[in-house]
């Protein structure tokens, strides 16, 4: 394992697991710092991001983070990226959360080949909003870096750019796929802090209900997500199914 990767994976490990409103963990100094500073001084042109969803999601451009796009890199971007990538996603950071998130190791139960990564580079700029939802259910776990530049110092007048987690009005109510919910009937618990370097991970449920709030000043909102995606039918389902 390389050095890169095993403060990563390491900083992933001993942190411990926050409740509510749905189990996630929060991560500080996730990369190392070295790495972190490149991959902030590497960031995507402008040319590279487009907007992937224009009638939901405006103001969100979005970078694939994939082979592809890393092939169209210069060689130190791409170098630094492919870095980036692997701290955040390869077999011991799999297992790591099997270890930690009970229906990450269920799901991996149903599965006949490893999970595929779906990563995007994120600029998220005033006016983006997200309701409540859960995540589709083919993603076995969620991993937000926030990637403001090292120095970044936010200002105390200025609304949280966190994610925000929420917590149903109804404590019965499940959520399920790509739905998105009215805000008023959530109540929100927290927000994952928009710091340099700091990392939400979560594994999906019918309760990990999580958004954007609406973000009026002037803003540049960075981030880096990767999904882990497998299948999540039963064998019995699948069977059926097919």
């Amino acid at each position: 394992m390389s050095a890169h990767r095993a403060h990563s994976f390491r900083r992933l490990q001993d942190v411990p697991m926050v409740l509510e409103p749905f189990p996630h963990i929060i991560v500080n100094d996730f990369l190392p710092a070295d790495l972190y500073a490149s991959a902030c001084a590497q960031w995507p042109d402008h040319d590279d991001f487009g907007i992937l969803q224009p009638d939901d999601l405006p103001a969100r451009y979005q970078a694939p983070l994939t082979e592809r796009w890393l092939r169209q890199c210069d060689p130190e971007r791409a170098a630094v990226w492919r870095d980036v990538r692997n701290c955040l996603f390869n077999p011991d950071i799999i297992d790591l959360m099997a270890d930690r998130f009970p229906q990450v190791a269920a799901k991996r139960g149903w599965v006949d080949a490893p999970p595929q990564l779906n990563a995007r580079i994120i600029q998220d700029h005033t006016g983006h909003a997200m309701l409540p939802h859960t995540d589709i259910e083919a993603t076995l776990f969620s991993m937000l870096l926030y990637m403001p530049p090292p120095d970044w110092v936010p200002d105390p007048a200025a609304p949280p750019l966190g994610t925000a987690l929420y917590r149903p009005r109804d404590p019965e109510f499940r959520g399920r796929g790509f739905d998105r919910y009215p805000r008023a009937d959530f109540d929100l618990v927290s927000h994952a802090p928009y710091q340099p370097n700091h990392l939400l991970v979560y594994a999906p449920s019918d309760r990990s209900f999580h958004g954007v709030e609406p973000v009026t000043g002037p803003c540049e909102r960075r981030l880096l997500i990767f999904f882990a995606v497998v299948e999540t039918r039963p064998p019995s389902r699948r069977n059926r199914d097919s």
